[in-house]
């Protein structure tokens, strides 16, 4: 691999960013330590697309997360993987050249019949501009956002998670462009109740 394939740099996020309209996905395969995401999704935890494609570790993603951050939302996100389900999070993550990020990350995680977690799925939103301050949280079952938006977020994970299995790789790209919007309205709901808080 090309040593510039490793290189993660604040004008490729930006770029990504803008292209995405800030909203990511990620996948990761429990057993194996194996996590995927698209470019947006990993840039902004620091990693280059070229890695991401390959696979990386938990640990490796987590160390993007803005330290004040890092244990509360990393204890949430492994009691959810335990025992199967969803959460929601508000957090801060770091670039290497120290700008700290607003991100909203939804995710669901599956259990297999023995009750061993399996797989992971989620999307990420960049939600700086909307939210200046304030304190990160994470919760399960995202009891912060409107119930019906969360089944639907909830039902695409799961379709997504299903067609993977299928091997189709056309109905895969078609579940993650769903998997996009709900994430761009995950993301205009956050930012309507930001603008609300404020007023």
């Amino acid at each position: 691999m090309d040593q510039s394939d490793d290189i993660v740099s604040e004008a490729a996020l930006i770029a990504a960013l803008e292209a995405s309209g800030g909203v990511g996905f990620w996948m990761w395969d429990i057993p194996n330590d194996d996590a995927h995401a698209d470019p947006v999704t990993a840039l902004l935890f620091n990693i280059s697309p070229a890695r991401s494609r390959a696979g990386v570790g938990l640990a490796e993603i987590m160390k993007a997360v803005y330290h004040e951050d890092q244990a509360h939302i990393t204890q949430v996100i492994l009691d959810c993987v335990q025992s199967g389900g969803s959460y929601t999070a508000e957090y801060r993550v770091c670039s290497p050249e120290g700008r700290l990020r607003w991100v909203f990350t939804r995710g669901h995680f599956y259990l297999d019949e023995d009750g061993r977690p399996t797989t992971g799925r989620g999307v990420v939103v960049e939600i700086s501009d909307s939210k200046a301050a304030g304190i990160a949280f994470a919760t399960r079952d995202g009891s912060t956002i409107e119930g019906a938006l969360n089944k639907t977020a909830d039902l695409c994970l799961s379709l997504h998670n299903a067609v993977s299995e299928l091997g189709d790789t056309r109905i895969v790209a078609l579940t993650e462009t769903l998997l996009l919007e709900i994430g761009k309205h995950l993301a205009e709901r956050q930012r309507a109740s930001a603008n609300l808080s404020l007023h």
